[in-house]
């Protein structure tokens, strides 16, 4: 995944901060006992995000203190115990995991990328037995975009569009409650939009160099329109994150809406770089 979805951690209370690290920690372990203890590194806050939001519809299940496979001599550390939200999310950091760096071997040949697509591909067929609709979810998805950019479409909307519909049909797979659905299906489809509206601006000029395709060059793009694009995504998965009825991790994840994303974006936007115009 892509690692835009976090909370401002300084902003969060004592309590809420250990309760993120141990959604994290508890989807590191989740993984690792999933897929096996490599599938651990394609850990992403992004789909921590996904299973605090998918485990935010039920009283919260608690923690547990577990020793860190990769840190044995550290103390034990508070964990989130298993749950619905965290098989999930392993499920789908695994899959989208897969077919990214399968993609990045087709578009660019990179050999880093082929590698580790190598070593996932057991966890890849485990999670499709695991989850045989969301991988057709993520297959279709990524075919989707992929046509888009081939065809190096001369369009911002178009392929963010592509990565939008993807995200929202990947939780229609997750076991939410239909009251919640609809506001679910709404913000994920707009944080996935945001999201690859993000990936697209903050890699321009690596895109630049290399001739890969990206969006905002594509089209000729500038910061006031990306800044738009991604202002009103943003807002509209606000907009369906207030409609939700939230019964756990509600200090949390209205953090990482409303002031994480908020932040990431507007330290974006103000990097500068060469594609921005600058002053006469």
């Amino acid at each position: 995944m892509f690692g835009y979805i976090g909370p401002e951690k300084g902003e969060l209370k004592v309590r809420e901060l250990g309760e993120y690290q141990a959604y994290y920690c508890g989807l590191c372990r989740t993984i690792g006992r999933r897929y096996g203890q490599a599938s651990r590194l394609t850990l992403s806050y992004d789909c921590a995000f996904i299973a605090m939001l998918v485990d935010a519809f039920l009283p919260c299940r608690g923690c547990e203190k577990r020793r860190c496979a990769y840190k044995p001599l550290k103390r034990a550390q508070m964990m989130a115990k298993p749950s619905e939200g965290l098989a999930f999310a392993a499920d789908m950091n695994v899959l989208l995991s897969w077919y990214k760096l399968r993609d990045n071997w087709s578009d660019e040949k990179r050999v880093f990328s082929a590698a580790g697509a190598l070593a996932l591909h057991a966890a890849k067929k485990r999670a499709a037995r695991e989850n045989p609709r969301l991988c057709a979810a993520i297959e279709s998805g990524v075919a989707a975009l992929s046509a888009i950019e081939r065809k190096k479409t001369a369009s911002v909307d178009a392929p963010a569009d592509a990565f939008g519909v993807m995200m929202r049909d990947c939780v229609r797979c997750a076991p939410i409650d239909e009251k919640e659905a609809k506001a679910v299906e709404s913000l994920s489809y707009n944080i996935g939009k945001w999201i690859y509206l993000m990936d697209a601006w903050d890699d321009r000029e690596q895109d630049a160099k290399s001739g890969s395709y990206n969006p905002f060059l594509a089209c000729g793009a500038e910061k006031e329109r990306a800044a738009f694009l991604l202002n009103r995504t943003l807002n509209e998965a606000i907009k369906a994150f207030d409609l939700m009825n939230l019964a756990s991790h509600k200090g949390v994840l209205e953090n990482i809406i409303y002031e994480g994303c908020v932040n990431r974006t507007q330290t974006l936007l103000n990097r500068g770089g060469k594609h921005e115009q600058q002053p006469v």
